[in-house]
């Protein structure tokens, strides 16, 4: 789609989707000062985390399209050394054409030595024009070896000049990839009518080999429809998978077709970077097991978290159902993002974001279109959370920049109660209030709960919540926006009961009735069948400790085999990180079990990961003083002299409930 609508203010009353039930805000990564700059905006944003600079810091770069502010749309640069917490600007780049405006950016680490450039080296690169005059635009693409601290340009990826004053030969989106030959790619939404047979837009990248001082003249196409003159792909975004494979997001509106009731996400693969299938070919449909889609300006982002195979994270403007040209606005739009577990592939559950954008914009004359745009997720080195960017409604059709820290869904699928029904969410919408109830089970995303590690139980990204903080028998549970309260928290116990320690009362079916339809409630637990649910998965996260140190209990050389001590380590949410919570009081990753070293009950035997037995050296029982307890030696599990380097190996030793027996585990 053409960014211009993003950085132009457009005339008209906002319309947008329905508000969302409770926003999260965030933090303001950047505001236009509106009495400076009455006509002040900001959207677009793009960031990226630094692997390669060498630094013990958790550093991040960010940037955006900063419109209206007394002249041309520049992209300013902040840097995060906390993982980005907290944001402090570091330089500019304006466009290398005196004049001119520069916006849809993107930023981009080179991830390895190739012909031109150092690892390290930081790309950016934005279209630049005169906005509104489409005679002349460039793809410029700057460089910095600082950190970004200062930037020097590097050359045009494309350029167009002579052209009409009018659409149809924009150079949109740009985005970098280095593909497995070690070619630096540069990705376009391309309208021009010499590289387009259909004489509309389409996806399609330049090569160079010199590290972008000289690029090819010949444009490959990637993403193209010869056979429809009407499709408009674009606004492509890339993660890279475990298995090698590269997975690009676009959205696919079409002429003719309002772009509010079309421009769905997809999903297509490549496995090297540079060739993504026949023309012709879609991908896959990003959606949901209830036909939810994203719409609109996709992100796509991989954490290592959240199973074997990591965590697929995409992002839209907005999450309709129905066809294209009928799309019905759903009321989680703004609130969520979807994610996979399994490389993409199957259907997508849906996922809080840490800020919350209502309302949100859209491609129609007279709708803001900045908040929401494109809303990129930058993995952090824990592997289980993210950085989220995105463009909020300030006023008319201005934007401010927000950003938040979220965190992985826990394990996502149907919770099983009595008669085979499932906890359902009623009228499958996301708004607060709705009561929970037992339904048949289908595929209803009101029925695809997680378990998440923080003790709630969440769908649509919304809570499992008990009706007015309330505590006796017959308070009926209901969703609700997220909010830390207890009557949000819920214990999956031996029994197979779901407790809420605030009122010390589980989720209950009222007599039993397993009608379709029964709202829920909380009741005396008494280990009925009325009581007894089935979770999706078990517990699965990170143990971290000892204690508030942010180190995470981890499988030496993080392979699965049996005697591999097991010690503490930087968190990255690799395999030998994620450690699930059984109800047979194992504690489990790579399938296999934490053990105490030849079933010894001697302080100070070792800790290993070994096959599991059955046997007593492999129960741990977490205590309230956030020990875990070995009840066959009656020891804890303990850092040797409390010491939270990495490498240092963990052991078994006297409960003392002191600062380095203290763990937190998954619930």
């Amino acid at each position: 789609m053409m960014v211009t609508a993003l950085v132009v203010a457009m005339s008209g009353a906002v319309a947008g989707s329905p508000a969302a039930q409770a926003a999260r805000a965030g933090s303001v990564l950047y505001s236009p000062n509106l009495a400076t700059y009455p006509s002040g905006t900001a959207g677009y944003p793009r960031a990226i985390r630094l692997d390669q600079d060498g630094s013990p810091n958790e550093t991040m770069l960010a940037t955006f399209a900063r419109g209206a502010h007394n002249g041309p749309t520049t992209m300013p640069v902040y840097r995060s050394t906390d993982g980005g917490g907290s944001w402090a600007q570091i330089s500019s780049i304006s466009s290398n054409t005196p004049g001119w405006d520069i916006e849809a950016p993107t930023l981009f680490e080179v991830p390895r030595s190739i012909p031109g450039l150092a690892a390290g080296t930081i790309l950016a690169a934005g279209t630049a024009w005169q906005v509104g005059d489409y005679t002349a635009q460039k793809v410029e693409v700057f460089k910095s070896t600082n950190g970004g601290s200062s930037w020097t340009f590097l050359s045009n990826c494309t350029s167009t000049s002579g052209q009409p004053n009018g659409w149809g030969h924009g150079i949109w989106e740009p985005t970098f990839l280095v593909a497995d030959n070690d070619a630096l790619a540069c990705f376009i939404s391309d309208e021009r009518p010499a590289n387009t047979p259909t004489n509309n837009q389409l996806i399609g990248h330049y090569t160079s080999t010199d590290g972008g001082v000289t690029w090819g003249s010949t444009l490959t196409q990637d993403v193209a429809f010869p056979a429809d003159n009407l499709l408009r792909p674009g606004m492509q975004t890339f993660a890279e998978l475990p298995n090698g494979e590269f997975v690009m997001t676009y959205e696919m509106c079409r002429d003719a077709t309002d772009p509010d009731d079309a421009c769905e996400v997809y999903l297509k693969r490549s496995a090297d970077g540079l060739n993504w299938g026949p023309l012709g070919d879609r991908g896959t449909l990003v959606r949901t097991t209830d036909d939810r889609e994203l719409l609109h300006t996709p992100y796509v982002a991989w954490v290592p978290g959240g199973g074997p195979d990591g965590t697929l994270m995409v992002s839209g403007q907005r999450v309709v159902s129905g066809p294209t040209g009928n799309k019905t606005v759903l009321a989680e739009s703004g609130s969520v993002l979807f994610v996979n577990r399994a490389l993409g592939n199957g259907p997508w559950t849906e996922a809080e974001t840490p800020v919350t954008v209502d309302p949100t914009g859209g491609y129609a004359a007279g709708v803001a279109s900045c908040p929401g745009y494109s809303t990129p997720m930058v993995p952090r080195q824990d592997g289980t959370s993210y950085v989220y960017f995105a463009a909020t409604l300030l006023t008319g059709s201005q934007c401010e920049l927000r950003t938040g820290i979220g965190t992985l869904p826990g394990p996502t699928g149907a919770i099983i109660g009595a008669g085979g029904k499932c906890l359902d969410v009623d009228t499958n919408t996301a708004v607060n209030g709705r009561p929970a109830q037992l339904w048949t089970c289908g595929t209803a995303t009101g029925q695809d709960w997680s378990v998440d590690a923080d003790g709630t139980v969440r769908a649509f990204g919304r809570c499992l919540d008990v009706d007015a903080n309330g505590t006796t028998n017959g308070t009926k549970v209901q969703l609700w926006e997220c909010n830390g309260a207890g009557a949000q928290q819920w214990r999956a116990q031996s029994d197979g009961t779901l407790l809420n320690p605030q009122s010390g009362k589980c989720l209950d079916v009222p007599s039993g009735n397993t009608a379709d339809g029964t709202d829920l409630q909380i009741y005396t637990c008494n280990g009925s069948p009325a009581q007894a649910w089935v979770l999706p998965g078990f517990p699965t996260g990170r143990i971290t400790g000892p204690d508030t140190a942010p180190k995470c209990v981890d499988v030496d050389t993080n392979t699965p085999t049996s005697g591999n001590r097991v010690g503490l380590w930087d968190c990255s949410g690799v395999p030998g990180q994620q450690w699930t919570m059984r109800p047979d009081g194992t504690v489990r990753a790579f399938g296999k079990c934490l053990d105490v070293q030849g079933n010894g009950v001697a302080n100070a035997t070792p800790v290993q990961l070994w096959d599991c037995n059955g046997g007593g050296a492999q129960v741990w029982v977490p205590q309230a003083n956030g020990s875990l307890r070995n009840p066959q030696s009656g020891r804890c599990l303990d850092a040797p002299a409390g010491s939270a380097s990495n490498g240092t190996k963990l052991q078994i030793y006297d409960c003392n409930g002191q600062a380095p027996q203290r763990w937190t585990v998954p619930v």
